[in-house]
């Protein structure tokens, strides 16, 4: 039951994202018509920048950021599980240990996708310009 449940959770956030991002880019492809965005992409582009929309750097921070949002959705659906067990556990002390072990990993990775993060805002940029020079 609670893999079917968690099966379920995780294709509807899936498919709930996939409807997010499709929302997104069509809002975006209109906003890119009208004379404000031309103004402000004149601007940028008046000096040596330049704006490139699907450079290599942005490909690799959107596909970070995708790979951890889904873990931190995962994250918030164990979290439930492990709590809801510890809740549900009447008094039983092996239950209330194996929620609280469950719970202590879920922040420990927690903490490894936020410094994941972390590092990957920072270097994602660094390593998108060594891997273009070359």
């Amino acid at each position: 039951m609670k893999k079917i449940l968690i099966s379920t959770v995780l294709a509807l956030s899936a498919f709930l994202i996939l409807n997010i991002s499709v929302a997104q880019a069509a809002i975006f492809q209109d906003y890119k018509n009208t004379e404000f965005y031309q103004r402000v992409n004149e601007a940028a582009t008046a000096g040596d920048a330049e704006y490139q929309e699907n450079s290599l750097e942005n490909i690799i921070s959107t596909g970070i950021r995708v790979f951890l949002s889904i873990l931190g959705t995962i994250f918030i659906v164990l979290m439930f599980v492990a709590g809801n067990n510890w809740m549900q556990a009447a008094g039983n002390e092996e239950k209330i240990k194996k929620s609280k072990a469950t719970i202590q990993n879920l922040l420990i990775g927690l903490s490894l996708v936020l410094v994941a993060y972390a590092l990957a805002s920072g270097l994602g940029g660094l390593l998108a310009r060594i891997i273009v020079a070359k």
